[in-house]
């Protein structure tokens, strides 16, 4: 284990710039989730199955926009692709918060989720054309750390902002946040291709169009499992600070989960070899399952800590073979898909996980997400059983083609 990759990855100017805007980027992005729940819940007075419809519809609007605007990014560059994003952004979030009906604002959520500013998949693709693919697993790692950084404070300030000014004050003003982000990235344009230069014959483009293979659609399953997985610990966190009658404790129970999840980052990216990012997910379940006995604001604060400190690594590691596997031409597409089933998992899991949470109460959105993310990493594994999805046996492909499992 070493941390001076860090320090190298820190010295290049391109890197560093990137970082700092991605940091300030996700802030919003990180506070829009709890804030949007609140305001259906707070402000519309419905419950948390209405509250997981918004939040569903938004990550299904996500899910169907990151493809198409990966490949804008592949063909037309950053900034022409983020240009709708900035536009949408600036006026449907504004919308939302004047809306008084849930029904009427989860086909707002839709398009605000579909117009998202693709801040994951700019920062991804730009770290593997800058930074050499050996190093790879340190600047995904690190990118994490940021994300992470940004984690904590995001619902913290959410939090605050909810309670001084109401939720839909917040919600204005997070949508006004995020397009200084998406002004930032424009005005930043961080670099997409490692070249610029055409090529006339479209060999490469050719070459590049069946990228998609067994492996990545078992990283895309595992990425969907960690939204899961994460989505279930945000509605969790929040329903049960509700029902302590502790929601401006948000900050603590959040920012352990936060920091938990930046230390696991820094130490997995100092790391000289990869874990499969399947076993990764598969704890992460397996330690989110318990999170629901917490029956104090402290004691949720330490249950939520080893879930998180798996959170970085998971996400880092898929990130990390997907480059690996995808060629750099067609990779900002594939990042797209990995942002898709990051938000379809938790389309998926918001209605579940709510309805969970109604029901029994907010240890069932813990036991519910738990076992899903178990499941799901069981079956990435028992999918590498299969003979015609196992790992390539050439020494080339081997490593990278066996991270799928």
């Amino acid at each position: 284990m070493a941390f001076s990759g860090y320090a190298q990855l820190w010295a290049d100017r391109r890197v560093r710039a990137l970082l700092i805007a991605a940091f300030f980027a996700r802030i919003p992005a990180m506070t829009a989730p709890l804030v949007l729940t609140l305001f259906v819940v707070r402000e519309l007075d419905a419950d948390y199955v209405l509250a997981g419809v918004v939040a569903a519809a938004s990550t299904v609007g996500a899910g169907l926009g990151a493809p198409w605007r990966g490949r804008l990014i592949d063909r037309l560059g950053m900034r022409r692709a983020i240009i709708p994003s900035i536009v949408a952004v600036a006026v449907l979030y504004p919308l939302a918060s004047i809306t008084t009906s849930a029904l009427v604002l989860a086909p707002i959520a839709f398009g605000m989720g579909l117009f998202l500013i693709p801040i994951f998949s700019i920062v991804r693709l730009s770290l593997s054309v800058i930074v050499p693919s050996d190093q790879h697993r340190t600047a995904f790692a690190a990118d994490s750390v940021i994300a992470e950084a940004s984690f904590i404070i995001g619902p913290a300030v959410g939090g605050l902002l909810v309670i001084q000014a109401g939720a839909d004050v917040s919600l204005a003003l997070i949508g006004a946040c995020e397009v200084v982000a998406g002004l930032i990235f424009w005005r930043l344009d961080p670099p997409t291709r490692s070249s610029t230069a055409p090529d006339p014959s479209g060999r490469r483009e050719r070459a590049s169009a069946s990228w998609v293979s067994s492996q990545v659609l078992f990283l895309f399953l595992i990425s969907s499992g960690t939204m899961i997985a994460l989505i279930s610990t945000d509605l969790g966190i929040v329903a049960e600070l509700d029902h302590l009658d502790h929601i401006g404790s948000v900050g603590i129970v959040f920012g352990a989960w936060g920091l938990a999840s930046l230390v696991g980052g820094l130490l997995y990216g100092a790391l000289d070899f990869s874990i499969r990012p399947t076993w990764l997910l598969l704890a992460m379940g397996v330690t989110l399952i318990p999170v629901g006995l917490a029956d104090s604001v402290w004691v949720l604060a330490l249950c939520v800590i080893p879930t998180g400190f798996l959170c970085a690594p998971t996400m880092s590691a898929a990130s990390e073979w997907i480059a690996k596997l995808v060629p750099e031409e067609r990779r900002g597409e594939a990042m797209g898909w990995q942002g898709t089933a990051f938000t379809l998992g938790g389309a998926a899991a918001s209605p579940v996980v709510g309805a969970a949470i109604d029901h029994v109460g907010s240890w069932g959105g813990f036991l519910v997400g738990g076992a899903i993310a178990t499941i799901i990493a069981l079956v990435a594994f028992g999918g590498q059983l299969v003979p015609r999805w196992r790992p390539e046996s050439e020494p080339a492909e081997s490593v990278a083609a066996g991270a799928a499992g």
